[in-house]
């Protein structure tokens, strides 16, 4: 069809990503791309609304009367805006192996960049969705007019004691952003925070310069359970062994992180020497990606799951989340291999 000669055009990065990712970063980049392809939308959409046989006609006029009001791109705009500060943080604390430090000051950076908009980011938000509105003939309503709800005020609406002024920056710009840092630090609260601290101290990065014995002592704290009957004149003499040992030998100089530098200390049986430091990198390997891994499953479970497939066994669902969450390592797994494996598991009456 001619119709999608301007979206062909483009080029395929900018293609409206599929909201499906187990990841939050798709909706950003899915609100990212419908942004940048709005005009391109609006014209094939307004093409296929010209053949009043077409089969959905009533969706395609219904689908671009919401697009062309203003409520949609004032959410559009704010969500992006409001995505993009997030989006950063997002992909840092989704990593398997993820730079604590760096995460922390993303953290940080986040509520502050929240909470400016919060402040001051209404002025330039508005000033964007007005001139998005006046380039594509987008009605405008008045910001000091009493909001009603809807496109187009009914005959017996309802009109709300408070103005389009108010509904637009404090019912949706300022309680999103309130939800958003209520969010944030809930998650990150001085406890947690805390204990990220606590975990970056074991960090290789620069030769050990975040080791921190003090920290470390109070990490080991927070975790009685898993130090039983271990004195801490004891832990703290092999805290200082440990770091002063690492930092001479050149087979832990350039390690990328916690998961190199655990590998590094079984390869050189150094885990045996330093026992309650190789207890302590297992369990900041756990942590951090424990809320990622957990979210990622429950994500992936409503596609794995669903109303066609809803009774299988748990082990089936185990197996079937595993391949679907790790597609990006299976995908690199050549099919002969996985064919030759599954013929090796038993006697075939045939083979694959």
């Amino acid at each position: 069809m001619n119709c999608w000669k301007p979206i062909q055009e483009l080029d395929q990065e900018l293609s409206i990503a599929r909201a499906g990712d187990t990841r939050w970063g798709s909706h950003f980049r899915t609100l990212t791309s419908l942004m940048i392809l709005y005009g391109a939308i609006i014209e094939v959409l307004e093409e296929v609304g010209k053949d009043t046989s077409f089969e959905k006609y009533g969706e395609t006029m219904l689908l671009l009367d919401v697009l062309q009001s203003f409520d949609f791109i004032f959410m559009l705009y704010m969500m992006v805006e409001i995505l993009g500060f997030t989006n950063d943080l997002s992909v840092v604390l989704q990593k398997r192996d993820q730079d604590l430090l760096n995460a922390l000051s993303l953290v940080k950076a986040t509520k502050q960049e929240l909470q400016e908009m919060r402040n001051d980011g209404w002025e330039e938000l508005i000033s964007k969705v007005m001139e998005i509105c006046n380039k594509h003939d987008i009605d405008v309503p008045d910001l000091d007019a009493a909001y009603v709800q809807g496109k187009k005020p009914r005959r017996h609406a309802i009109t709300s004691s408070v103005s389009n002024l108010h509904h637009y920056k404090h019912d949706c710009l300022c309680s999103v952003l309130d939800l958003q840092l209520h969010e944030l630090n809930a998650r990150f609260d001085e406890e947690n925070t805390e204990l990220l601290q606590c975990v970056s101290c074991l960090s290789p990065s620069s030769s050990f310069e975040s080791f921190d014995v003090k920290k470390l002592l109070r990490m080991i704290e927070l975790y009685p359970n898993d130090f039983v009957d271990v004195p801490e004149v004891a832990v703290r003499h092999q805290l200082k062994n440990y770091v002063r040992n690492i930092r001479c030998d050149p087979k832990f100089a350039n390690l990328n992180g916690l998961s190199d530098l655990c590998a590094k200390l079984v390869e050189t049986k150094k885990c045996n020497t330093f026992d309650i430091v190789y207890k302590l990198l297992k369990l900041a390997l756990v942590l951090p990606v424990a809320t990622a891994s957990v979210e990622r499953v429950f994500s992936a479970m409503k596609f794995v799951k669903s109303q066609l497939c809803n009774k299988m066994g748990d082990q089936w669902l185990n197996d079937r989340l595993v391949t679907f969450i790790e597609r990006d390592v299976l995908g690199t797994i050549n099919n002969d291999v996985i064919l030759a494996h599954f013929q090796e598991i038993d006697t075939r009456r045939f083979s694959l």
